[in-house]
Order: C-alpha cells, then sequence, then structure tokens
C-alpha cells in the first residue's frame, strides 16, 4: 500500500493548468478521470525535481495523505497520494479561490484591505495552524503559498505533513542563527504575513542575500509603527515577530484568541461573507474553478502505490538555515515525524473524505459561532427547520435548501440587529443571495408573508416560517419546556402556521403534553 494513500487508492488525474509553486513543489488544477463517475476539480501538488530525491522528504510528502487526521474546518483536506513516474504528488480537496499570495500581490498593488478582514484571515490561518501543531510538533515552513482564500470567503491552510522549506523573506531569526526551530517558529511566520498585509510590502524585503543579513541582526523593537495600525495592534505585532521565540506568544492558538479579543474590543464584526466580498472585489470577473478543463485536454497522471522507508537511524533534518553565525549542534528531529507509519494507522483509523457541502456547511457553523449576538440561535433555528421539514414530508433536497436558508437568515438578521435575533428586511436578505435564486425564493416567501395572508407555497418555506417564527418569538438559544409551552400556544393562533409542523416543534421542544394546559389557562386569562 501506498505511503499516504487510503486503501491502497490508484488514482487517475488530467491537469488543467499551474496554480502555484511554493519552495518545494508546485500545484496545479486537475480533474479526477477515476472510472464509474464524472470527473471532479481537485488541486495535484508535485514535488520539485531537487526534493524529490531525497527518501525521508518523499516519505512525509506521500503520508501526509494519511496524517491529516479528523479534519479542521481551516485545512484543506488530502484526498490521495503516490507517484507519477518518479515524481512524488498529493492531491487536495480544491478550495476555489486564489492563494494568500496572490491578495498580498493585490495589496502591494494598492488595494485596500480593511484592517478586520487582515486580523480575521491571519487569525483563520492561525486556527488552521494549532490543530497542526496539535497533531505533529511543527507545520515547518509556513508560506503563503500554503494559504488558500476561497470565492466564498473561506481561510484554508494546505497540510505540508513537516514536507517543506523556509526561504526568505519567511525565515525566522533563530533559522538564521542555525538554532533549532520549533512550533513559535510558525507564530513569527504568521506575524510576517499580518505585517505584510498592513504593510503593504515584505518584512524582509531586497536580494536574498540582504534580506538573510536582516533577518540575522533582526531587533523588533526598532520597527517603526505602521501607519493606519492601531497601537494595541502593533504591540500584538511586535510580540508575534519577537526575534527571541520565548517572547513571541507560546502557540499559534494563543496568537488566534489575542486577535479575536482585539476584533471583539473595537467592536470589529467581521466573518467569511466579509472576506467573500473582499474576494470579489479583488478578483473581479474570475472564472470559477469548477467551470475550468471540463473540455479541455491536458497531460494526464497516473498514482501508482509506492513505499518509502527511512533508513534505520535517519531523520528528516530540520530546515536548513543560512550560515549567517557559527552554528550550533542540529536540532533534534520532532518526535512525531520518528513514529513509524504502522503505529500512526494503528492510532488514526482512515475516514472517507468531507464532501463540499459538508464542508461549507462546517464553515458557515463557525462563523456563526465566531460573530455571537443573535447569531447564537442558529442551532437552534437549524435544528428546529430540520423537524420541520421532516414533519412535512419534505425530502433531502428539501431540507439541505431550508437549512441553508434558515443560516443565511441568521446571518442577514446579525447583520442588522447585533444583540438578539430578529426577523431582517428583505433587502438585506438578497444582498446576501444574490445568484442563488432557489434560496432567495424560500427567503422570499417567508419574509413577505403576512400575518393575515396564507402559509407559503413549498415546503422549505413553511418549515423554515414556523421554525423562525417560534426563535423570533422565544428568544432564547436554549428555552426551556415552560417558556416553550408559551411561545407554542401563541404560534396555534397564528392561520399561517400549519398545525401538524406546531405539533412537530412540540415534540421536538419536549412539550407536547403541556400545550393542552397552557393554551386553556391562556384563555381564562383572556
Amino acid at each position: 500500500m501506498a505511503a499516504g494513500c487510503r486503501g491502497a487508492l490508484v488514482g487517475s488525474y488530467r491537469i488543467i493548468r499551474r496554480l502555484a509553486v511554493n519552495p518545494v513543489a508546485e500545484a496545479f488544477l486537475a480533474r479526477s478521470t477515476g472510472p464509474g463517475g464524472p470527473e471532479s476539480p481537485v488541486v495535484l501538488e508535485r514535488l520539485l525535481p531537487d526534493f524529490a530525491r531525497d527518501a525521508s522528504f518523499v516519505e512525509l510528502f506521500l503520508e501526509s495523505a494519511r496524517a491529516t487526521g479528523p479534519g479542521h474546518p481551516n485545512v484543506v483536506r488530502v484526498l490521495d497520494a503516490g507517484l507519477s513516474g518518479e515524481r512524488p504528488c498529493r492531491v487536495l480537496a480544491l478550495v476555489d479561490g486564489e492563494p494568500l499570495g496572490a491578495l498580498l500581490a493585490a495589496r502591494a498593488r494598492g488595494m485596500v484591505i480593511g484592517l478586520r478582514e487582515m486580523c480575521f484571515i491571519v487569525m483563520q490561518v492561525a486556527e488552521g495552524l494549532d490543530s497542526l501543531h496539535q497533531a505533529r510538533a511543527r507545520h515547518r515552513g509556513l508560506h503563503p503559498s500554503h494559504v488558500w482564500i476561497s470565492q466564498g470567503g473561506a481561510v484554508m491552510l494546505v497540510d505540508t505533513g513537516g514536507a517543506s522549506r523556509s526561504n526568505p523573506p519567511y525565515l525566522t531569526p533563530e533559522q538564521a542563527r542555525g538554532r533549532p526551530a520549533d512550533g513559535r517558529g510558525d507564530v513569527f511566520r504568521l506575524g510576517l504575513i499580518l505585517y505584510e498585509l498592513i504593510a503593504g510590502r515584505p518584512l524582509f524585503a531586497g536580494p536574498p542575500p540582504q534580506a538573510l543579513r536582516h533577518i540575522g541582526t533582526f531587533d523588533e523593537r526598532v520597527l517603526e509603527p505602521l501607519p493606519g495600525c492601531p497601537p494595541s495592534l502593533w504591540t500584538v505585532l511586535l510580540q508575534a515577530l519577537s526575534a527571541e521565540p520565548e517572547a513571541r506568544f507560546g502557540s499559534a492558538r494563543v496568537f488566534a484568541d489575542t486577535l479575536r479579543a482585539f476584533l471583539e474590543e473595537r467592536q470589529l464584526c467581521v466573518d467569511h461573507l466579509d472576506i467573500a466580498s473582499l474576494f470579489t472585489r479583488l478578483f473581479p470577473g474570475r472564472r470559477s474553478a469548477h467551470e475550468e478543463g471540463v473540455d479541455a485536454q491536458g497531460e494526464r497522471l497516473e498514482l501508482l502505490p509506492h513505499v518509502v522507508r527511512m533508513a534505520p537511524g535517519s531523520h528528516v533534518q530540520a530546515e536548513p538555515p543560512p550560515m549567517l553565525y557559527p552554528v550550533r549542534p542540529p536540532p533534534p528531529p520532532d518526535a512525531a515525524l520518528e513514529e513509524s507509519p504502522e503505529q500512526e494507522l494503528e492510532a488514526s483509523p482512515p475516514s472517507l473524505p468531507m464532501t463540499l457541502q459538508q464542508l461549507q456547511e462546517r464553515l458557515l457553523d463557525e462563523a456563526l459561532k465566531l460573530v455571537g449576538g443573535g447569531a447564537e440561535m442558529a442551532p437552534l433555528l437549524v435544528r428546529l427547520t430540520r423537524r420541520c421539514v421532516t414533519s412535512l414530508g419534505g425530502g433531502c433536497g428539501e431540507e439541505a435548501l431550508a437549512v441553508m436558508a434558515a443560516r443565511t437568515l441568521v446571518l442577514a438578521a446579525r447583520l442588522e440587529e447585533p444583540r438578539r435575533f430578529v426577523m431582517p428586511s428583505l433587502a438585506r436578505v438578497r444582498s446576501l443571495v444574490e445568484g442563488f435564486p432557489e434560496l432567495g425564493e424560500v427567503l422570499s416567501a417567508v419574509l413577505l408573508t403576512g400575518h393575515d395572508s396564507l402559509p407559503p407555497a413549498g415546503r422549505a418555506a413553511r418549515a423554515l416560517l414556523c421554525a423562525s417564527a417560534f426563535v423570533a418569538q422565544v428568544g432564547n438559544a436554549s428555552p426551556g419546556v415552560v417558556e416553550s409551552a408559551r411561545v407554542l400556544g401563541q404560534l396555534r393562533q397564528d392561520s399561517r402556521l400549519p398545525p401538524g409542523v406546531l405539533e412537530a416543534l412540540s415534540a421536538e421542544l419536549g412539550v407536547s403534553a403541556m400545550l393542552p394546559c397552557v393554551t386553556t389557562r391562556q384563555a381564562l386569562l383572556r
């Protein structure tokens, strides 16, 4: 079985075009051409020739398909890995977007990017990095080409599996000085990315020899504050860019939490929808990668299983730093890299890759948790909407449509009223669902249905109307039984809401037995 392949998978792929090049590999937009199904777009990453001849490096590269773990919303899933001729390749889930390098290039050309979007992007990368640091010692050589921004606003980090190298301007001072590196080196690189986003230029600019000298003698205390950077954020940035690792944030998680606290303290509301809007502004008229190469011909690659094993006692060398100072003893190998493939297979059983729809749902749910306020009602609204669709006899397609409409409704409500859930305006909703007519129809039907009108047509719209009517009145993300019974008793008087659906809501909330009692009490009080 191939190192890094799932179940001896042998893939066949057709290359469409090259997307990016990082220090060790080149990435291509490709399409899978396996039998029994339509071609699907993926990203195929192929090691550069110099690294393809390093057996230990190839081992890490191929095994990343197995080492990805259960998945994280900010980490790109590795789907397959193997050899094409003498070149090791990995297949990644497609992120329909652009590498962070393209966004940095747009910033360097003078494009305006809001401070909140900059912080959010780096914060999301830090979240992904933290999950990788939990799985292994460090990401090894974070580079902007490892970060992708999707057209829908997701920020995704490519897991290098340990097979990566850093080059100027993304070296750390300890590398330049020949010292051991750890996860705090990735914190420094995150600081470099945030600095470049704010300044519109890299911190260590110039030809490699000049950049190396700058890195080796770097002292963050002599940096001049950047225009437009608030003092509190500048303090955060300086800590991430500390020349001494001990003075930096202790982990990517701490850095992410600090950036989140900065955004909250300044009441800078931001989520993936803001990044999607930024993407549209920076890359207008961009064609979706899903549309490319459907009929075009391209180079075909067959990924064959291949087993690579390290020689006893060997290990992957630490990132080779340019030596500006006397060399100290080499750093010890990462413990995670010394584990045998057999042990890792037992500890982490293979799992099926997440579908694009599941990934989108997870990203949206995480974004709703982040924004807080009225968006905290999202889990309750989604759960009740699912139950209502089921009670109306809706199928999987109608359920998916209704649930997406529920999440969109919460986002629109949060944009209009940050503190509590209210039914948003139709104009706000339409601005979010432009280009998705089915979704727009469901939400329009719900928001245009007055108290004196008939129930809307369509199971998805009826389900969302009932669920949102309850959530808007109860105003509590975790309502109690008595509170739920009181609100459901009031909703029974609404002619727009089908009685059968209200009974399904009652059962879901565990208050079916209380409804007659509560309704009778309300009638007596009248």
